[in-house]
């Protein structure tokens, strides 16, 4: 039987660490990260918007986010609005199933961090992974927000461009459909090299656990000769 290849091996762990940490993620780990993406939006979007962090967002009765963002903008005359009318901010609800999809990447990356190295060495790049991913989520729900208000105060100003309204569509698509589900895997190519070597097929580097009988074959192989090495200089020169 052909021994199994790297990538092959990768590939079945990656998937079988995938289902189980989205597992534990949805059904013990959910709360506790949205408790800790909420309280990084109120430190991070604080310092970012200028506000204090307690009136950023605030949790609703059916468990929803409520966000209000300082924007002064005027809203022109119309019938829901009789005379121009200034305002100070822009309030909106996020429901708690778009917020869950803001932690996503956390046990997505977990999962191939943990496939990439299930040893002690990917302790390290696993805990660097995990403050970056968790940075950048916080960061993807800021512009989220961001980009939601700067919609709703384009539709009370009447003041928005196609392509304005263009730009705001593709930051939105890029913010939930691509990031997400990209950054994860880049991350763990970014930290590992062993994983990066494998992909790109450039540089050396170390046969990752369980890459299979050939690389533990390679590795008696390689202490066979070095044994028969130091058995060679220690024997004793013959008589002429």
């Amino acid at each position: 039987m052909l021994p199994a290849r790297p990538q092959a091996l990768f590939l079945a762990r990656s998937s079988v660490s995938t289902i189980g940490l989205l597992a534990l993620w949805w059904f013990v780990l959910l709360s506790p990260l949205l408790i800790l993406l909420r309280g990084s939006v109120e430190i991070l979007g604080g310092l970012a918007f200028g506000v204090n962090s307690g009136r950023l967002v605030t949790e609703t009765a059916a468990g929803d986010w409520s966000f209000k963002i300082p924007r002064e903008l005027v809203i022109p005359n119309s019938p829901e609005h009789p005379g121009p009318t200034k305002i100070q901010s822009i309030e909106f609800d996020l429901a708690r199933t778009d917020a869950i999809a803001f932690t996503f990447s956390l046990p997505l990356y977990w999962a191939i961090a943990l496939a990439a190295a299930p040893t002690r060495r990917g302790i390290r790049p696993m805990v660097w992974g995990t403050i970056v991913v968790a940075i950048l989520e916080t960061i993807l729900l800021l512009v989220f927000v961001q980009i939601a208000a700067s919609h709703i105060a384009a539709n009370l100003s009447m003041s928005q461009s196609h392509i304005e309204e263009w730009f705001l569509n593709f930051g939105n698509f890029l913010v939930l459909d691509v990031i997400p589900y990209i950054a994860p895997f880049l991350v763990t190519i970014s930290l590992h090299r062993e994983l990066r070597c494998q992909i790109f097929g450039f540089g050396s580097a170390e046969p990752m656990l369980g890459d299979g009988p050939t690389a533990s074959g390679a590795r008696v192989a390689d202490q066979r000769q070095r044994s028969r090495r130091q058995r060679v200089r220690l024997r004793p020169a013959g008589r002429v």
